[in-house]
């Protein structure tokens, strides 16, 4: 009995020490975090390390965004046999992705599962091109207004009261827009609800309509960080998708890039 108890003990102690566990952020703060951000495209993978359980990846920047542009990436598995648990990864050739890398010292960063990044078609469609157009112009205002953001974490809100995925704030009628993003300034409760609202750039369409009900029906996703643990006030980027808006399905404002 002791020995099946024993067993049972170590194998519980593999579980937990091989399943990945990664921290998630928002778009808007894995991009303040980073120092190189850009849409690459993967040219060929190869160079695998069994022992080390790591390849390489040539790749091109397509946008550079912010940093300096590399050819190289350590990958963190090995070539079409990645293990989730170990927060290993599987890219291939032809691939593209939007990546946001943070610590960046050295020609041949490594990614990993947890690497902050957003895989896109891999061939460029015109839906694809406007939702890049949208990050440039995102990109550009949280670099020229970073001392607004001092002191603040960007985070998410959903609407948990929505039944079939669809939001109040989706809805909105007459709704045309000036610009594809828009950023609130949100004071929580002890809930995760929101008290106050102030936006620091609205979408320049029935701003107070979007306003009241985001402070009405949203909860904020409180980050799970120490340093975080008392805060009550956070940042919410939420984007326009005019692609969705004959899309009962889809959400046409969201945190969702």
């Amino acid at each position: 009995m002791k020995k099946l108890l024993l067993l049972l003990f170590v194998f519980l102690s593999i579980i937990k020490v091989s399943a990945c566990k990664c921290i998630r952020e928002t778009l808007a703060q894995d991009y303040l975090n980073a120092n190189v951000v850009g849409i690459i495209k993967i040219i060929r993978v190869y160079g695998e390390n069994a022992e080390q359980r790591t390849y390489k990846a040539d790749i091109e920047f397509e946008k550079l965004y912010k940093g300096t542009k590399f050819k190289t990436l350590n990958v963190r598995g090995l070539i079409g046999n990645s293990y989730s648990g170990a927060c290993e990864i599987n890219v291939e050739t032809n691939e593209r992705y939007l990546i946001l890398l943070s610590g960046v010292n050295d020609n041949n960063p490594t990614i990993s599962s947890c690497t902050p990044k957003y895989r896109l078609n891999t061939t460029p469609s015109k839906d694809g091109n406007s939702e890049l157009e949208t990050l440039k112009k995102t990109f550009s205002y949280l670099d020229k207004n970073k001392y607004k953001f001092i002191g603040l974490t960007f985070t998410s809100c959903d609407d948990e009261t929505s039944d079939d995925g669809q939001t109040d704030v989706s809805q909105i009628e007459s709704f045309y827009p000036k610009q594809t993003f828009a950023i609130y300034r949100v004071k929580i409760n002890e809930s995760s609800k929101i008290e106050g609202i102030s936006p620091i750039i609205g979408f320049g369409s029935q701003d107070k309509i979007i306003k009241d009900i985001i402070k009405r029906k949203m909860t904020v996703d409180t980050p799970m960080f120490s340093n975080n643990s008392d805060k009550k006030e956070f940042l919410i980027l939420l984007f326009y998708h005019k692609e969705n808006t004959k899309k009962h399905y889809k959400k046409t404002i969201s945190n969702n890039w």
